[in-house]
């Protein structure tokens, strides 16, 4: 194998390692809460890349297929059996993730993007009503008797998450004169794990393809030299026949 052949496979693996990552459809949620009530309304979108437009999309619910091949699928959750996961591919691109909806009879939810955050990530929660019934006196839990925030709306956010913001969420306000609560929610803050940049990680590469070469040089050129000597000429030890007279 020739070291000037190492980058040019290194290129190709890295290359298709991209190809591959891109080509996985994605479902989006908007709103982008997972968690809502009774007859909220949610639209799913299918993406992917370097699709065309009128390429064709495929969704599942729970591994069942939905008779519709457009890119939004829009949905009111009537009821509990819209919870689950749901599933897109759009195009010749690979079957997506599974994104989970989860649905609930109450009067309040509380809302967030995911469930588990990285240190130092942004973080929105949202004490949702049903049929967005007025709310007043919204109050944001953590952890029961320990932390309390009294936004000045039905949102609550933190800029930048740390240890310390991880726990059991709820929130509670008022319905007209009854005083409701949502139910727990439990977010994780971790911390970053680390990670091997990109540079690294090419150098990485680099340096096994090439310590690789460097012993199949080496054992190339012992094999040679073997070789060489076993069919290489041999002393004949042989002693001259004397001539009797």
């Amino acid at each position: 194998m020739s070291l000037t052949l190492l980058p040019f496979l290194l290129l190709l693996v890295l290359t298709g390692r991209k190809a591959e990552s891109l080509s996985k459809s994605v479902v989006i949620l908007y709103p982008p809460w997972f968690s809502v009530l009774k007859n909220d309304r949610v639209s799913l979108r299918c993406e992917g890349s370097g699709i065309s437009e009128n390429s064709s999309t495929l969704w599942l619910h729970n591994d069942t297929i939905i008779p519709i091949k457009i890119q939004d699928y829009n949905i009111t959750a009537y009821n509990m059996t819209y919870s689950g996961k749901y599933q897109c591919q759009r195009g010749q691109s690979a079957l997506s993730d599974p994104v989970s909806l989860e649905v609930f009879p109450d009067w309040l939810v509380l809302q967030t993007s995911k469930l588990v955050y990285m240190k130092g990530e942004p973080m929105v929660l949202r004490c949702h009503s049903w049929e967005n019934k007025c709310i007043s006196k919204v109050t944001f839990y953590q952890n029961d008797k320990g932390r309390k925030f009294f936004p000045h709306n039905s949102n609550f956010s933190i800029s930048q998450v740390n240890s310390d913001d991880s726990g059991d969420y709820f929130c509670s306000a008022n319905i007209g004169n009854r005083k409701e609560k949502s139910r727990v929610v439990r977010i994780t803050v971790q911390d970053p794990s680390p990670s091997i940049s990109l540079s690294s990680r090419i150098w990485y590469y680099i340096l096994f393809y090439l310590v690789m070469g460097i012993l199949f040089v080496v054992d190339t050129g012992l094999y040679f030299i073997l070789q060489r000597e076993v069919n290489g000429p041999k002393k004949n030890t042989r002693r001259p026949l004397t001539r009797w007279r």
